[in-house]
């Protein structure tokens, strides 16, 4: 079947729109990508907060399952009634789409093989906190892979450090892995000329310094705290302090700690704890550099959304970030649990502000070239419509 063949998709994720994670964010953003193809696309999703059982969002259909219970009933139900729902409309749809790889992915591997309908499922997070890692902590999480291995759905893999250790572990050597990766919108999140990013940064009450942002949850495994730590010392070793800011946008369990580090590091007047924000746009067109200073890390939304709108990255040699950045060309990697290393890119930034231009034009180059949600829904009409079985992506 030629990838015109695929008419209809089913995305199924335990949360979606208006929760916005990572894995909503994409499973929203793919649907709308499909949607503009003429594709006909259904969220099936759990209903949450009073929200509708169903609604249209851009283009997209989404119909919502009512649950109710502590969580392990909430995740019981969900389970079981997508499981049915998919059944007895296994008719409206060609191809399901599996965001995580949480108990609902059972439920349509299981729909999928009863039904001959192709199914992928998208594993989420770095390595040590991937999916796969976490369902061996448990019985049901045990049972689940073995599961996999059995029925062996495709398997999206976000970053090749997951990928290479799920490919060479014997232990795994029944899944059905596919290397992929996430994609953002290029004709959305865009560079701005000079001018153009002076006045984006008065428009958040910043001056024309070097402005290095982070955006995600503040949570420990993203060393926010740690890299607060490495700003304040790179400050004090300089005779004058820098002319830098520093924005985290997000919020999170680590929250309350970063405001008292800023306090006790005595970094008010250069670091600044916005919150979380619905639109990032604004903070993307205003930085110069952005951190991701993670020990471990899947491919950070947030990190393409910058790279699109021509913005250097600084992040931790791990995860997605060592597939996207080029060293010394697009951005500078470092180990998470060296300081040195940290600081030196930092010192870097500091001492010749032009490499944050150079590095973020190739960054966008990168972008568009690799992660562009065009592309990357191209190539996902093209995996709904492979039949038999495929091999795995080397």
């Amino acid at each position: 079947m030629s990838a015109s063949g695929v008419k209809s998709v089913l995305m199924l994720s335990q949360t979606f729109y208006p929760a916005i994670g990572g894995s909503e964010k994409q499973a929203l953003e793919i649907s709308k990508a499909l949607a503009g193809r003429g594709v006909k696309v259904t969220v099936l999703t759990r209903r949450t907060g009073g929200l509708p059982a169903e609604e249209t969002l851009e283009g997209v259909a989404v119909k919502r399952l009512a649950v109710f219970g502590p969580r392990a009933v909430d995740s019981a139900l969900f389970l079981v009634k997508s499981f049915f729902w998919l059944l007895w409309n296994s008719g409206k749809y060609d191809a399901v789409h599996v965001h995580l790889a949480s108990s609902p992915a059972v439920a349509a591997v299981l729909a999928g093989w009863l039904t001959g309908k192709k199914t992928i499922v998208k594993l989420g997070g770095g390595r040590g906190v991937d999916e796969i890692t976490l369902s061996r902590k448990s019985a049901l999480g045990r049972l689940k892979l073995a599961f996999f291995r059995a029925a062996r759905p495709e398997l999206l893999v976000m970053n090749g450090e997951v990928f290479d250790w799920l490919k060479t572990s014997k232990e795994f050597s029944g899944l059905k892995l596919r290397l992929f990766r996430n994609g953002v919108d290029t004709g959305r999140y865009t560079p701005l000329l000079y001018n153009e990013k002076i006045n984006a940064k008065t428009a958040l009450g910043l001056d024309n310094s070097a402005v290095f942002l982070f955006v995600g949850r503040l949570s420990p495994e993203k060393r926010v705290k740690e890299f607060l730590e490495a700003w304040a010392e790179v400050f004090s070793d300089e005779a004058a302090p820098p002319k830098a800011r520093l924005l985290i946008v997000g919020g999170g369990p680590e929250e309350g700690p970063l405001k008292k580090a800023v306090e006790v590091l005595n970094l008010s007047g250069s670091v600044t704890l916005a919150g979380p924000k619905g639109d990032l746009l604004p903070y993307y067109r205003a930085a110069d550099v952005f951190i991701l200073p993670s020990i471990s890390e899947g491919l950070s939304n947030s990190m393409l959304e910058a790279m699109a709108c021509g913005v250097a990255v600084m992040a931790s040699r791990v995860g997605g970030a060592k597939d996207a950045v080029v060293p010394g060309v697009s951005g500078c990697l470092f180990d998470p649990l060296n300081k040195a290393e940290l600081k030196e890119c930092l010192k870097r930034h500091l001492a010749d502000h032009s490499l944050a231009v150079k590095m973020g034009e190739q960054a966008r180059k990168t972008a568009v070239e690799k992660y562009s949600m065009a592309r990357v829904a191209d190539e996902l009409m093209e995996i709904y419509s492979e039949n038999g079985d495929q091999l795995d992506n080397m």
